[in-house]
Formats: structure tokens, sequence, C-alpha cells
């Protein structure tokens, strides 16, 4: 029986270890990125190592008509699982940049996911099969100053992929939000975090796409709903949870002062 995947964001990082290791259980693959020939080159290892099929759809998460054309391709597709792995960080502050640079990333993050996403798990509703893994982050947890659109959009996909998990759990589709905390990837590098940065120090545990993916992917068939990789980043999840919202404010007084 042919098993089809979709993942987004599937350049390099988290999502190409999904691919990877998809690709190694049997699925044939549709994924999507933006730098084509990275993309193209992991579609050829993965075929050659995997013997699935492999297209590549090369597709910016911040043009809606690309989404368009996405979706028209695999409206036809039984998908049987979603990966939604599509993110990317801003150097500049809110309020230091232009609103339509910052705007991209409610385009990536909210409203190209949810497209997709109502389109693939409307279709694993009518069939009642189907898995769905919506990658968000430890940083969800957090208000971060720094980064004000990130962590309030992984903030939804976690309250979104929940909402959903509880729709679809009774019809036997589990879906997981995924939250990594550090991991070792291209995301760090593109906002230009030193290298030296990935050292583990106390609680900040650096862990491999490779890990946390595999990881990921053990859970999804037993629990759906928040799932955090690696003890210290449970431990981490814990005290973020934990600790009074009030505080982040008191902190922002202190460093005013």
């Amino acid at each position: 029986m042919i098993k089809n995947a979709l993942i987004t964001g599937a350049t390099s990082g988290i999502g190409a270890a999904f691919a990877r290791q998809l690709g190694e259980k049997g699925y044939n693959l549709y994924i999507t990125g933006r730098r084509r020939e990275i993309i193209e080159k992991l579609a050829q290892e993965i075929r050659e190592k995997h013997n699935v099929a492999v297209e590549v759809i090369i597709a910016d998460f911040t043009n809606e008509s690309e989404i368009d054309c996405l979706l028209e391709k695999i409206t036809s597709v039984d998908i049987e699982f979603l990966v939604n792995n599509v993110g990317f960080g801003h150097e500049k502050k809110f309020l230091d940049d232009s609103y339509e640079n910052q705007r991209k990333m409610i385009e990536a993050h909210i409203e190209s996911f949810c497209k997709i996403t109502h389109l693939v798990a409307g279709k694993m509703k009518k069939t009642k099969k189907g898995q769905i893994i919506n990658v968000s982050s430890l940083a969800a947890f957090t208000p971060a100053a720094f980064n004000h659109l990130y962590s309030s959009t992984k903030s939804f996909i976690i309250t979104f992929s929940e909402a959903l998990y509880i729709e679809l759990y009774p019809l036997g589709i589990n879906v997981q939000v995924l939250c990594p905390g550090f991991t070792k990837s291209d995301f760090h590098r593109s906002l230009k975090i030193q290298e030296k940065t990935f050292e583990n120090r106390g609680l900040i545990r650096w862990m491999t796409s490779e890990e946390v993916v595999r990881l990921s992917l053990n859970s999804v068939d037993k629990r759906g709903g928040i799932f955090i990789p690696g003890w210290s980043n449970k431990i981490l999840y814990t005290i973020l949870k934990a600790l009074p919202r009030k505080l982040y404010y008191i902190v922002a007084r202190y460093m005013k002062m």
C-alpha cells in the first residue's frame, strides 16, 4: 500500500530529518522548500537510499499565490502523514523593522499553515486515517521581546494543534505539536548565532535535528497534543509553565531601571 507524506520546510534541519526518517519508513514524499539546489539534492539522496518517490515543490510560504499552487498540486493526493515545519525568525525587533517584513511571519506561520492543514486534515477526517505533526517551539511558552512574532505565532500553533487533536483523535487521527528547544540547525545560523553558542550549559542542552525527529516519530503513535523532546527541555517546559506571568513584567521593569 502506497503511503504519502507531505513535509513543509524540508530543505534542512528538522524538516530534512523528517524527510529522511519518513522516507526510511517507506513513505513517498512531497517536500517543500525555497532553496532548489539543496532540496533537490536531499530528494535524490532519499530516492537512492530508500527507493521511494520524492516530489519537490518549491514554495515560499510568505507568498499567497505560491501556496495556492502548492495546494493545487496536492489536492488529488491522499496524504497519510503531514508535517508542518515551516518556520523562521527575524533579526530585527517588531518595532525596529518594517511591518511588511514582520508580516511575512504571520503569513508563513499562521495563514499558509492553516491553509495546508485545512486541506489535508479535512481529507483525513473523511477517510478517518492519518497523522499530523505541527512543529512549534519551546519559545512559544514565553513572551520574547527580542522576537515578538516568533513566540506569538508559535503559541498559536500550539493552541490550534491541541484543538485539532481534540477534534480528530476520536476518529483515529493523531495530532502532535512538537516543541523542540535548543536544536542545532540552519534556523539559528540564519539569525547569525555564533557556533560557540551551541554549547551545553546547565539545562541548556543542544539536540540534533535527527534526535528531535526520532523522538517525535516514536511518540506520535502513542499520544497526541504537546510533545517536548529531551529531558532538559521537559524540565525547562515545566519551569516556564510554572512561572507566574507577572514575573516577566517585573523583570522588564528591573531591566528598564
